[in-house]
């Protein structure tokens, strides 16, 4: 039998760490937070179906683009700005973060101008193809700084789960690449990373809150 040694230190923790009020009392729940990670999934899956369907079309220029992917995008852009609107609200009720509106607000804009610019571009001459190209080309860059700021605002988060740092870095990467201008297609490859990141972070939370005794 081990004897007792009064000089060993204490194998439980001297702290029992606390989730805010604002997370565990709220208006969270597990099961809110597992449909936010689905979601966040089925953005994955959506925006891999939008990337092959793209690479398609590079491929057969001599067919007409698919209606369908413009209505797609459509729908990938509103479910991300909502995604993104529901990290904010848990960042700030976890983490205590704010100062998420601005790069969140520019996100969603810009992508949707991105969005409307490629299907308006379908049903224009060809003779305005240098411009679309450079107002295309402009968006991203500028979306690309969006990203940026998004990411450095995530950065200041205090002991974050390994999922959300994960996802910041992912998030930093992807709007340099856009930024840049020349790095598109590894950015949206990143982009991808970054949504099965998202999707790690609502899981992860509400394993925290499942892990949280009864009341």
């Amino acid at each position: 039998m081990r004897e007792y040694d009064p000089y060993r230190p204490p194998q439980a923790p001297l702290l029992d760490q606390q989730l805010p009020a604002a997370f565990a009392g709220g208006d969270w729940s597990r099961s809110q937070l597992r449909v936010l990670g689905a979601l966040a999934l089925g953005y994955l899956f959506g925006l891999f179906v939008l990337l092959v369907l793209s690479l398609w079309q590079v491929l057969h220029p001599q067919f007409a683009p698919l209606a369908f992917t413009h209505l797609l995008s459509l729908l990938l852009v509103l479910l991300w700005g909502y995604l993104l609107l529901r990290l904010r609200a848990l960042l700030a009720a976890r983490f205590a973060l704010h100062g998420l509106d601005w790069p969140l607000a520019l996100q969603i804009l810009l992508g949707l101008l991105a969005t409307g610019f490629a299907a308006l571009h379908d049903g224009q001459a060809a003779g305005l193809a240098g411009w679309w190209e450079l107002g295309y080309f402009a968006l991203f860059v500028a979306l690309g700084f969006s990203l940026l700021w998004f990411a450095l605002r995530l950065r200041r988060i205090r002991q974050p789960y390994p999922a959300l740092r994960l996802f910041a870095w992912l998030v930093l990467l992807a709007g340099a690449g856009s930024a840049s201008g020349v790095l598109l297609v590894p950015a949206l490859l990143l982009g991808l990373a970054a949504s099965a990141a998202l999707a790690w972070v609502f899981f992860t939370a509400a394993g925290e809150l499942g892990a949280e005794p009864a009341a």
